[in-house]
């Protein structure tokens, strides 16, 4: 049964604007999220679902679909379509995408012709860095062809859709997959249902699609070629076509895939360049004064990173191993493996001696951070660790889980010391006080629980939150604890005698991130309701709120001194605000200069001078707080997802998604990175 128009999804974040297509299996529709953006919602179609030959394998179909949508949502590149959400619409699995406003090569060039071999070259080594992401994400797009390539609106910047016909792969694995294809574009052994599989599908489907872009033709088929008629050369159709391109493009076709380039840049050097970062626009940038208002432009996502308390010592999360660097000087030290499912959260003592770590396959490890040697495995958990913390002495281990405990751990014996059960959903994030006695927890239970440290001993619960609690702060003095949560709120409480001080109500939607000023008079909330708030923590007064960011705001940071509060949104954009006066600054960038996707995570230098963001669009850029100026592009191999900098401001730490780190010194912020380790 269709969707009409009106139809409201996942609990009323999507509704349903019109239906804009279907295909074999699945069927997509144009619909509004929350902050009145156009999405694209696909799903299956009932009638393949309850089709007398598809009724044993629905099942399969749902979870096949289920498993595509993650792990292209895992695929967050510029060049890619971007998945927001996956999620369950009665017994019909969806994914919501972004939607893109423009025109798809195949129309371009069914109405111009071809492409001039510049320009074509330009958006195939867009979709080929693209193209490598996904390959590295364990996935083949199998249906490469210019109508899957979207043009964005006004720019030079090619996207790849329609990842309907998207499979995981082994490369060299003989797999069963189905033998959907494209006349012209899939290779010979995509008509086969069982063959081995590997990136050479995809490259040879990629070099008919550039065959296309500069001849304007169809390539013959695959089929036909084994017939023995022969594939005109691109040269041949078009005498402009160079040599090198021509000779790269029948290369990428070979018949046989052993003949074949066996990689998307295997490909991409025989056309005499690698993947390049999208084109922008060049503009001159206007003088930057301080009059300007409003932030810049900036993404994210990938590894966690976690410095230790005296900054010496980088840990970076990569998947199931943690790895330990000397943030001074970038030296790798050592790589720590042992767990077998995602680490979750890593933590430092305070001497630097012992790293722990928390994971998905339920148990903690302790790590000599001297030798880079497992100490021992903590079991125990029933469920996947998602927090730890250790105790300013370096005596006491806590440990969150979802199974709804928290687990105190002797850090010396390892030995377990108690459970602290009380909670009665998953455990989303600890802290423990400045002066290391008091222990809080926050959960999908709607409350915070305060325990001793030193005993284990419930102290009390926190109640009055009516959705769940997710974010947590205390002051620098130990004395007010803040919690923010999916009801809208913010609660300030008394950590000495655990009564609640007073509800900070104002936002329209839940509270995503909260940070208290280093005086702790000073509290800043960032809401899905697009703006910042700030509170005087004494009185619980809103001073003001930050309207602008046009999506939700997922981080706030407040400088040392107080003056300066840093916002990042969904909106792409980070704004910086006076405290004192509310108004906002500068931009820090801008449309065509400035960071080109989401804003993930930001940092302030100790001293105030320097802010620091991380991006999906795979680079760090710095900023001078003073000026707005971007002082310098520091360039990840993947969308960076953390930043940090040492507690002397002298020194910087990032982390992307493919598992690299770069340190960097302030004396040479200016110019490049001090070492790049690849792990």
């Amino acid at each position: 049964m269709a969707w009409n128009p009106g139809q409201e999804l996942f609990g009323s974040r999507y509704i349903i604007e019109r239906k804009l297509g279907e295909g074999g299996v699945g069927i997509t529709y144009l619909a509004k999220n929350r902050g009145g953006e156009l999405r694209v919602i696909k799903t299956l179609r009932e009638q393949i679902l309850n089709h007398p030959d598809w009724i044993p394998d629905q099942d399969k179909l749902r979870h096949d679909f289920r498993d595509e949508a993650l792990r292209l949502a895992l695929c967050r590149h510029p060049h890619v379509v971007q998945v927001e959400n996956v999620f369950d619409e009665g017994n019909l699995p969806c994914m919501a995408m972004e939607y893109i406003e423009g025109e798809d090569l195949g129309k371009l060039i069914t109405e111009k012709g071809a492409l001039p071999e510049a320009e074509a070259l330009l958006y195939i080594r867009q979709i080929g860095e693209a193209l490598i992401l996904v390959h590295e994400k364990g996935l083949l797009h199998r249906d490469l062809k210019p109508s899957n390539i979207m043009m964005r609106a006004g720019k030079p910047e090619a996207v790849l859709i329609d990842f309907g016909l998207a499979r995981q792969f082994i490369s060299g694995g003989v797999l069963k997959h189905t033998e959907n294809h494209t006349p012209g574009y899939a290779p010979p052994e995509q008509y086969a249902p069982i063959e081995q599989r590997g990136e050479y599908i995809d490259v040879y489907a990629f070099a008919a699609t550039l065959y296309s872009l500069v001849t304007g033709q169809l390539p013959m088929p695959a089929p036909a070629r084994l017939q023995n008629f022969t594939l005109q050369a691109p040269k041949e159709l078009n005498g402009s076509v160079s040599d090198r391109v021509n000779e790269a493009i029948m290369k990428g076709m070979a018949l046989n895939h052993r003949f074949r380039p066996q990689s998307v840049q295997e490909w991409l050097d025989l056309l005499g360049a690698s993947p390049i970062p999208p084109t922008q626009p060049v503009i001159s940038r206007p003088n930057t004064r301080p009059s300007w208002e409003c932030v810049y432009i900036i993404p994210g996502i990938s590894g966690t990173i976690a410095l230790s308390p005296k900054g010496e010592i980088l840990a970076s999360v990569a998947g199931e191993v943690i790895h330990l660097f000397s943030s001074t000087t970038g030296e790798f030290l050592y790589t720590l493996t042992g767990h077998y499912d995602k680490v979750h959260s890593v933590a430092i003592s305070s001497d630097s001696q012992i790293l722990a770590s928390g994971s998905h396959d339920k148990t903690i490890k302790l790590w000599s951070v001297t030798t880079g040697k497992e100490i021992r495995t903590l079991t125990g958990h029933s469920d996947f660790v998602y927090s730890v913390a250790i105790s300013r002495d370096g005596q006491i281990l806590a440990s969150g889980s979802y199974d709804k405990t928290i687990k105190m751990w002797s850090v010396t014996t390892g030995r377990e010391i108690r459970t602290l059960t009380g909670h009665s959903d998953e455990v989303n994030s600890l802290a423990i006080s400045s002066n290391g006695q008091i222990l809080a927890s926050v959960s999908d239970d709607k409350t915070i629980k305060l325990w001793s440290v030193t005993t284990g001993k419930e102290i009390r619960t926190l109640t009055g939150h009516s959705e769940s609690v997710y974010s947590v702060a205390i002051s620098s003095d130990g004395k007010i604890l803040a919690s923010g949560s999916w009801d809208n709120t913010i609660k300030l409480w008394s950590v000495i005698t655990g009564k609640e001080i007073r509800t900070l109500s104002g936002h329209s939607s839940s509270v995503d991130s909260i940070a208290i000023s280093s005086d702790g008079q000073i509290l800043a909330s960032g809401s899905l309701d697009n703006t910042i708030k700030l509170w005087s923590v004494t009185t619980g007064r809103e001073i003001r709120t930050f309207t602008g960011h046009s999506n939700s705001v997922i981080s706030v940071a407040i400088s040392s001194d107080g003056q300066i509060l840093a916002s990042g949104s969904w909106d792409n954009t980070i704004k910086l605000w006076s405290v004192t006066t509310g108004k906002k600054i500068r931009t820090l960038g801008g449309w065509f200069w400035g960071h080109s996707d989401f804003v993930d995570s930001i940092a302030i230098s100790s001293d105030g001078q320097i802010l620091v963001s991380g991006s999906s669009d795979n680079t760090i850029k710095l900023w001078e707080i003073s000026t707005g100026k971007e002082i310098h592009s520091l360039t990840h191999f993947d969308r960076v997802d953390s930043v940090a900098f040492t507690p002397n401001g002298d020194g910087l730490a990032a982390g992307d998604v493919s598992g690299n780190i770069k340190i960097w010194r302030r004396s040479q912020l200016y110019n490049n990175s001090v070492n790049t380790v690849n792990r």
